[in-house]
């Protein structure tokens, strides 16, 4: 285990897990000995589109966007994800083929990341962190249906709202242009609604 990795950090990560898995100490030891830790810069990226993911990040803090650029240039905000939880994109881990988005962090932050090799050692070895992973990818099935129905089905406004309720310690910071284009309207639009809200 890398030794930067803080007591706060490793508390996150514990309480995360065990929300899925219960872990005692040798458990999660043989886990987190596992992981590695990394400063990333805002903006950095995590992934690049056309690269393959080989990584599955622990977000202790902070948020990331996932976006993928058009022929003519233009990014396109498909997801954000919050802190905590663990992303990466999960099509490309698991096909092991090139992303097609790439990962953003929206803030400077700390990450773990364990590599898919590790991972996948892991699973053969220890059930538990083979039901964990389990447990993960229906979490992730689950939120991306919901994304799903709620721009099938609820409008901009809605969205923009729930956004705020759920999260508005980050979605404050997030670049109008990025909003909108994660809400599929103009930044002139999202505008007109953050105004009616904001008054």
């Amino acid at each position: 285990m890398n030794d930067q990795i803080s007591e706060n950090r490793l508390k996150s990560f514990r309480a995360f897990v065990n929300k899925f898995i219960p872990t005692d100490d040798k458990l999660f030891d043989t886990l987190i000995s596992n992981f590695e830790y990394k400063k990333v810069a805002r903006k950095e990226l995590l992934l690049d589109a056309g690269k393959t993911a080989n990584k599955i990040f622990f977000l202790h803090e902070g948020f990331v966007r996932f976006f993928h650029t058009k022929k003519d240039g233009t990014e396109v905000t498909s997801d954000f994800y919050f802190a905590p939880g663990f992303i990466t994109s999960f099509t490309s881990l698991i096909e092991q083929k090139p992303s097609i988005v790439n990962i953003q962090a929206m803030v400077k932050m700390d990450v773990l990341f364990i590599k898919y090799k590790d991972l996948i050692s892991l699973y053969d070895k220890e059930h538990k962190v083979e039901r964990l992973g389990r447990l993960l990818a229906e979490q992730v099935f689950i939120t991306s249906e919901k994304h799903l129905l709620s721009f099938l089905n609820d409008s901009p406004e809605d969205r923009y709202l729930w956004l705020m309720k759920e999260y508005p310690e980050y979605v404050k910071n997030i670049p109008l242009h990025y909003l909108a284009s994660y809400l599929g309207i103009t930044a002139e639009s999202l505008s007109r609604i953050r105004n009616r809200f904001t008054k």
